[in-house]
Order: C-alpha cells, then sequence, then structure tokens
C-alpha cells in the first residue's frame, strides 16, 4: 500500500466520527432552544419557515464550539480504533513515522482551523445580528397578523381588539374597540380610526389611533367616577408577552458587532470595564481558530497508543481534553473581561502552556514512551468492565 493510499484510509477514519460528530453536536446546542420555538409553532401561531430561518441564524454561533469539539472526537475515535485493531502498529512496522501518520491529521486541523476562524470572527456575529432582526419581523408581523377585522382579538396580554372594517391600501383600520388592561383597572378606549406601525431602531411595535375616546372607571372600590377622554391622537401598545419570543434589545451587544466594528469600539472605549469586556471578546474570536490544531496536537499522541479500550477510551480522553481546554479558555476570558491581567498575556500564554504541553507528549509518543494517561483510563475501563461481567453473572 502506497503513502498516498495510507493517508487516504487514515483521512476516512477520522473524517468519518468527525462529520458525524458534527451534526450531533450542533443538534444538541440547538436542542436548547428546540423547546421554546416548538411553542412558538404550536401556540403562537409562528410559520414553521420562520422557525427554520431562526434556527438557520443560530447555527453560526453553536459552530465555534462545534467544529473543534467534533474533529477533537473524530481523531480520538478514528485512531483510538486503529490503535485497538493494531492498525498503527502496522504502520510503524512498514516504515511509517508519527510524522508520516500525523500528516492526515493536522491537515484536516488547519482545514478546521480556517472554518472555525470564518465562523468566529464573521459568521458569529452576523447570525446573532440576524436572530435578532428576525424575531422582531416576526414579532411585527404576529402583530400585524394579529389584527383582522370584525374578529376580537385576545392574544394579546395586555389588550382585546377589536375593528369593524380594514383599508386593505392604506393598513387603516374603521371603528376601532380596544380594551385596555391595567393594574389599576381595565380601560376602553373606542376610536374612529387606527393604524399599526413598526420602530424598526426602538423595535416595538404601536397602534396609533385618532379621533376617539377613552373610558375609565374610578380607581378603588369607593370611588364611583366614570370620566371620559377625548383624543385627536393616542397610541396603544399591545404587550406580546414575555415568553411569546425571546427578549431583542436595541442596544447591540459585543457579540453582535464585526470584528472590525469591534476594534473601532476598543479604541473609542473610555470606560475601561467596558473595554476589558470588548477585549476579550475579540481576543476569543482570534484564539478560537487555534482550538482545532491544539486538539490535534493532543489528541494524535493519546490516540496512537495502543489502547485496549477502543473507541470508549478515546472517547473519554477525548473529553477529558476538550474539558481542560474549556477551564483554561474560560479562566482566560474571565480573567481578561475583569481585568486582572491583559488579554494578550491571558490567552496567548494559556495557549503557549497547551502548546507546550502538546509538543511534549508528541515527543514522548515519537520516542515510543507509554502515556500514563491512557494506561489510567485502560485500566479504569477494564475495571469497570470487570465490575459489570462480575454482575451481570451474579
Amino acid at each position: 500500500m502506497s503513502r498516498s493510499q495510507i493517508h487516504r484510509y487514515i483521512y476516512r477514519e477520522v473524517l468519518s466520527p468527525t462529520l458525524l460528530g458534527l451534526l450531533v453536536f450542533t443538534l444538541v446546542l440547538l436542542m436548547g432552544r428546540l423547546v421554546k420555538l416548538v411553542d412558538l409553532v404550536i401556540n403562537k401561531g409562528i410559520s414553521l419557515w420562520d422557525i427554520l430561518i431562526l434556527f438557520g441564524t443560530m447555527i453560526p454561533s453553536f459552530l465555534t464550539i462545534s467544529l473543534p469539539l467534533a474533529l477533537l472526537m473524530g481523531i480520538m475515535i478514528g485512531l483510538s480504533r486503529m490503535s485497538a485493531d493494531s492498525e498503527t502498529i502496522a504502520l510503524k512496522a512498514a516504515g511509517l513515522s508519527l510524522t508520516n501518520i500525523g500528516l492526515p491529521v493536522f491537515a484536516l486541523a488547519i482545514i478546521f482551523s480556517l472554518l472555525t476562524g470564518a465562523a468566529g470572527l464573521w459568521a458569529e456575529p452576523w447570525g446573532y445580528r440576524a436572530f435578532k432582526t428576525k424575531v422582531f419581523e416576526i414579532t411585527r408581523q404576529k402583530a400585524s397578523i394579529g389584527f383582522r377585522p370584525q374578529i376580537f382579538m385576545d392574544q394579546f396580554d395586555n389588550l382585546v381588539f377589536y375593528a369593524d372594517s380594514l383599508d386593505d391600501r392604506t393598513g387603516k383600520f374603521r371603528n376601532l374597540f380596544i380594551v385596555e388592561k391595567r393594574a389599576e383597572g381595565d380601560t376602553l378606549i373606542v376610536a374612529d380610526s387606527g393604524q399599526v406601525s413598526a420602530d424598526a431602531v426602538h423595535e416595538t411595535v404601536t397602534i396609533h389611533l385618532s379621533d376617539g375616546s377613552i373610558h375609565r372607571l374610578g380607581d378603588g372600590a369607593s370611588d364611583n367616577s366614570y370620566q371620559i377622554i377625548n383624543f385627536r391622537n393616542y397610541d396603544v401598545h399591545p404587550d406580546l408577552g414575555p415568553s411569546a419570543l425571546p427578549k431583542v434589545r436595541s442596544r447591540i451587544k459585543a457579540k453582535e458587532l464585526s470584528s472590525a466594528e469591534l476594534m473601532n469600539k476598543i479604541r473609542g472605549e473610555d470606560n475601561e470595564s467596558k473595554r476589558h469586556l470588548l477585549n476579550a471578546e475579540l481576543y476569543r474570536r482570534f484564539s478560537t481558530p487555534l482550538a482545532p490544531l491544539l486538539f490535534a496536537l493532543f489528541a494524535l499522541p493519546f490516540g496512537i497508543q495502543s489502547q485496549r479500550s477502543g473507541r470508549s477510551g478515546g472517547i473519554i480522553i477525548g473529553l477529558m481534553i476538550y474539558l481542560c481546554y474549556y477551564f483554561l479558555f474560560s479562566l482566560a476570558k474571565t480573567m481578561t473581561a475583569e481585568g486582572t491581567a491583559p488579554a494578550w498575556l491571558s490567552f496567548w500564554a494559556m495557549h503557549l502552556v497547551m502548546i507546550s504541553a502538546g509538543l511534549y507528549l508528541l515527543h514522548r509518543s515519537s520516542l515510543e514512551k507509554p502515556n500514563r494517561v491512557v494506561v489510567w483510563v485502560n485500566i479504569v475501563l477494564a475495571r469497570f468492565k470487570a465490575r459489570n461481567s462480575q454482575s451481570e453473572n451474579s
């Protein structure tokens, strides 16, 4: 078998579980939003197409997590399977060094690093903004669809709406009847005409009423007064409810800014605490693409060592590697956001430590020295399987 054929074989062994893991991890991350979005379809009347668009805008924010994690688990599962079947020993006996075996792995890591960088620097902030914009469009659509002539509409938390007719050309309602619910008591509003509008800047929906009157009862049980207030123009704000849709805020968050906008905002930010938060977000984006390369650096020496536990051992070690990386990454982000350490030190020092550790493990593996973590995982899994077999026999 030629070296190119061996490389293609390693590509297949690693890429198959990687793509499957990418699908699974992305779906798992989406499941956290699934219940709320399904509720929008069933109870709030939102179309399935709008929900699919919301799903599509959420995916970029998950790719910075799922892409590196999928690659890590794919390398561990593929190489652990090959090690358990003694295929790596056969490759070494055929004259292939650890460098030759690792070339396909690092080639995939470079591709996934580029994809993770594109997702973190461009797709993720676009996804956050697109999600926010789509939520507001759905909110506006829900209000517009909700108002229909000659039908009492009570899907809003704070009012009941009725209109006698609707001019399809101008969008104006005629002869409106609204009951507005308030803490101090219900208010009856009657108007000759009205129109629904949406403010994209403040992200609010408003019913503009013209030529009408407001009817109110007095406050309290002892107050039997009755008020009538005539108006030329009056605005009513329907409440879609806190559970209707995810809350939309007019203020743009740091994660919604493009990378260029984020850097410009850091330069012009006078508040030191806010500048620390913006720096943490910026360095997070620039350091995230290193994750696939780091995972490949760790997964190669761990996966290449012969494992009796096979895929199960590879999955456990892969999760341990990811949890260690996530802990250090979160620590660096927290230190930067709180101003405990400068961003360049906290983020790059963490990656430098992990790169050094990965190179050390890779060097030991090239010298055919045993990896103590792999040995420990094999012992733990062997004992666990022995206990299970004893309990089944008993």
